[in-house]
């Protein structure tokens, strides 16, 4: 039987603040990995403590999902983590910004999840 995903918002790091305490995903890039504590950067450059649900691998560099919930502007408690690859990842930070305005600005042409 196929659970169904539960609602999120796709956030960069200047929208936490509005979604504190509500579902969303985040694209971070890893600065460092203590135990369950990952320290990362945004797409838009935002530095992020991220409390993580079980340790992680992933290495400096590289690009993770984290699905959680936001406690402050740069807290988020971690639900998920979906890494994407090492540092070899050529991601869009650009097109990933305008894509999370564009997603929560013109709500109706969107469904949460």
């Amino acid at each position: 039987m196929n659970v169904p995903f539960e609602p999120r918002t796709l956030v960069n790091g200047g929208m936490l603040k509005q979604f504190a305490g509500q579902t969303v995903s985040i694209m971070v890039r890893v600065e460092s990995v203590a135990g369950t504590t990952l320290m990362g950067l945004s797409t838009d450059n935002q530095k992020l403590r991220i409390s993580l649900p079980s340790e992680l691998g992933a290495a400096q560099g590289a690009w993770v999902e984290v699905i959680g919930i936001p406690n402050a502007g740069d807290a988020i408690r971690a639900k998920e983590v979906i890494e994407f690859g090492g540092d070899n990842i050529d991601f869009d930070t650009d097109s990933y910004n305008a894509m999370t305005q564009l997603l929560n600005n013109v709500k109706q042409f969107y469904r949460h999840g």
